[in-house]
């Protein structure tokens, strides 16, 4: 099912009347979409606590100030961590668990354009550290928090629908690394973990979302000041703003139309009348799922089938695993 902005703002709007708190963890939380998800899901709660995750400090302070002025019911706290280093991962994941007893919604955006590969001391290219492993390393280090929360939820901001075909030597692109694969493999590896991920954590949702085209700060970013500036003007025509990107994703962090496959906001939704998506792996309300930016489901249906069938998903976990083990030995 595809929703509207109308539709959209209708929730977003109710949400202070359905969840007076929610705690919330940003990871890439300091600029473009994480930021503005940030800034509007504190304005649709009446008492959010909500931590950002980056590494620029003046911009997290910024931030909070923002938080502050639209919403000063709530907490706010900026938590300065460089994300593609998993040793500071694990101190920062510690830090939230002395903090918190629970967290409701671990938002996962941190990540670049990747024009060319910029290895990191792990071996790895660090766009597939921030992209995959590192946002792993969050949902695995804070899963007992999330399972502490009612309706807890994993979002990550990536290319869900955009999989393709992965080679089980080179998960990791130290073999053979290019930039379609840079960009192809941590949608696929992200859409083959979550799926295990919710099979082991039935009372949590998971989705793998595609942005849509967003005018964020990113392309300045990634290119450098002209030619990202000329490339954000010619994409304006289609692309929507982070303001409205914001209000999508309140949406997708919150609504019941995307159950954990063991939760009873399914029947919550049935009895509203709210439909329920379909997961990527086809069943109603099954806890993981693949979806565009205005909730519609873009699983590649043909792609997943084969990649389960050949034994994907757990090959990709276990090789998971298996690089955290060897990065943080």
């Amino acid at each position: 099912m595809t929703y509207t902005i109308s539709q959209v703002r209708d929730w977003n709007a109710s949400l202070r009347s359905r969840r007076s708190k929610l705690v919330a963890l940003f990871v890439g939380g300091t600029s473009g979409i994480g930021k503005h998800a940030a800034i509007k899901l504190a304005n649709a709660v009446d008492q959010p606590t909500i931590y950002l995750v980056g590494r620029n400090e003046e911009a997290g302070a910024r931030i909070v100030e923002e938080l502050k002025a639209g919403n000063p019911n709530g907490s706010y706290c900026f938590m300065p961590t460089d994300a593609s280093r998993l040793p500071d991962v694990d101190a920062l994941c510690q830090k939230l668990q002395t903090r918190e007893k629970s967290l409701d919604l671990l938002f996962l955006s941190a990540g670049a354009i990747a024009f060319s590969k910029q290895e990191t001391e792990a071996g790895i290219d660090v766009n597939h550290i921030l992209r995959y492993y590192s946002r792993m390393r969050f949902v695995h280090n804070l899963v007992p928090l999330l399972e502490a929360a009612e309706e807890p939820r994993v979002i990550s901001v990536l290319a869900g629908g955009k999989e393709v075909t992965i080679e089980e030597d080179n998960l990791d692109l130290r073999k053979r690394f290019s930039l379609s694969a840079s960009n192809g493999y941590p949608a696929t590896m992200t859409s083959l973990a979550f799926e295990v991920l919710a099979s082991q954590h039935p009372s949590i949702s998971f989705i793998h979302e595609f942005p849509g085209i967003v005018a964020t700060p990113i392309l300045k970013k990634s290119l450098g000041g002209v030619l990202g500036t000329i490339l954000s003007l010619l994409i304006r025509p289609i692309s929507i703003s982070e303001e409205e990107s914001g209000e999508w994703h309140v949406f997708l962090s919150t609504s019941p139309s995307f159950p954990a496959k063991g939760s009873a906001s399914a029947d919550v939704a049935a009895e509203q009348d709210i439909k329920i998506t379909q997961a990527s792996t086809g069943e109603a309300g099954g806890g993981v799922y693949i979806l565009n930016y205005n909730g519609q489901d873009v699983t590649n249906k043909t792609l997943m089938t084969q990649l389960r069938e050949r034994g994907f998903p757990d090959i990709v976990w276990k090789h998971t695993l298996d690089t955290f083990d060897r990065i943080l030995a």
